[in-house]
């Protein structure tokens, strides 16, 4: 059975993405001063108009708050946001997986900046453009 609403193309795109994370550095108050941004560079594996899969290649985080692989698990359900700096589109949405050894996360988009864009990007990816 299909989970997904869209059918997945598989397209490589880099993107900066920031995610708000409540105790993601051993806090166990959600009160806002105890929340982390966490900032990474990643390459997207796929796209669709309902989700997207990135692998993480760099988290440029202070010392001591790497974005590791055992920490991985603690972002599932967290909001993310991406921008995707050469096609010009910040896309928001839900994790709702990571894989701890490949560090390859999931998203389901909840938010697009502009949704005529990113349908544009799904199509060329399809068409072998992107």
């Amino acid at each position: 059975m299909e989970r997904r609403a869209f059918p997945r193309i598989p397209v490589q795109m880099h993107a900066q993405i920031e995610m708000t994370v409540e105790g993601f550095f051993g806090q166990n108050d959600s009160s806002p001063r105890e929340q982390s941004t966490i900032s990474c560079m990643v390459t997207s594996i796929d796209v669709s108009l309902g989700g997207f899969s990135v692998k993480v290649l760099h988290s440029p985080l202070d010392t001591g708050k790497s974005f590791s692989p055992a920490l991985a698990y603690l972002l599932v359900g967290k909001d993310i946001t991406a921008f995707f700096k050469d096609e010009q589109v910040t896309v928001e949405g839900k994790v709702v997986r990571v894989d701890q050894e490949t560090m390859l996360m999931a998203v389901v988009i909840t938010r697009v900046s502009d949704i005529n864009r990113w349908r544009e990007i799904c199509s060329q990816a399809i068409a072998g453009i992107i």
